[in-house]
């Protein structure tokens, strides 16, 4: 999946702004005009959606009147395994965040299920990531350590034939999750990562120098970025 370019700052898919509310509004623009299109084109709109600030940020950008979001299908990227009122939940983060900007018609979360083992929630996940041939848009963001949804720099699930599979080591706790592979973002048209700050600085070195990092291996087709996380 690796793709041309080193996604540093004269790479074409990089897109840099002065400050960082100027790059998650830019990227809610983006995601909101592909949604738009896929609603006005097939009624409705797959998107695949990480949690964390800089997604959380984007989505507080996107406008109610922008398009009919009630026909937006959000698939969570990655999930902790944890009950279902646990606030560790990401689908608990992601739809406060879509209802806070969007209000109830914000269209549908889906995540695997608490309710099921380890494995088997990673399976029935996979069944209705399989029923999609492809999906409009993938939003990530990206860890100080460079991971992107659950995938870490090295983790053997990088290399996963699996569209989504199930984490029993994560680095970051709690150390059992359930992750979307390298294979379902392949399905994507639209591979988009986001990511400011100087607590970045790091880890976007790291993927403009290693081919082999997550986010070189997700080969965004493009990356919305403040100066600082490039400085």
């Amino acid at each position: 999946m690796a793709g041309n370019g080193d996604l540093s700052s004269h790479d074409l898919r990089v897109h840099l702004f002065a400050s960082d509310n100027e790059a998650f509004m830019a990227t809610a623009a983006a995601i909101t005009e592909i949604i738009r299109l896929s609603t006005d084109k097939n009624q409705t709109s797959n998107v695949i959606l990480a949690a964390g600030n800089s997604v959380s940020k984007t989505l507080s950008f996107l406008s109610p009147s922008a398009t009919d979001w009630q026909r937006v299908n959000w698939y969570l990227a990655d999930e902790r395994h944890v009950g279902t009122e646990n606030p560790l939940r990401n689908d608990r983060q992601m739809a406060i965040a879509l209802k806070n900007s969007l209000g109830e018609s914000h269209g549908r979360v889906f995540s695997p299920s608490p309710l099921l083992a380890l494995k088997e929630a990673a399976a029935e996940y996979a069944s209705r990531i399989e029923r999609i041939n492809m999906f409009d848009v993938c939003l990530l963001g990206m860890g100080n350590d460079g991971h992107i949804a659950s995938l870490t720099p090295k983790h053997p699930a990088l290399n996963s034939s699996q569209l989504c599979c199930e984490i029993t080591d994560s680095p970051n706790l709690p150390k059992e999750r359930i992750t979307l592979t390298l294979k379902t973002f392949s399905r994507t048209q639209n591979r988009i990562l986001v990511t400011t700050g100087p607590s970045k600085v790091a880890a976007v070195r790291k993927y403009i120098t290693d081919s082999q990092s997550p986010v070189r291996l997700y080969n965004p087709t493009a990356i919305f970025a403040d100066q600082a996380a490039y400085s």
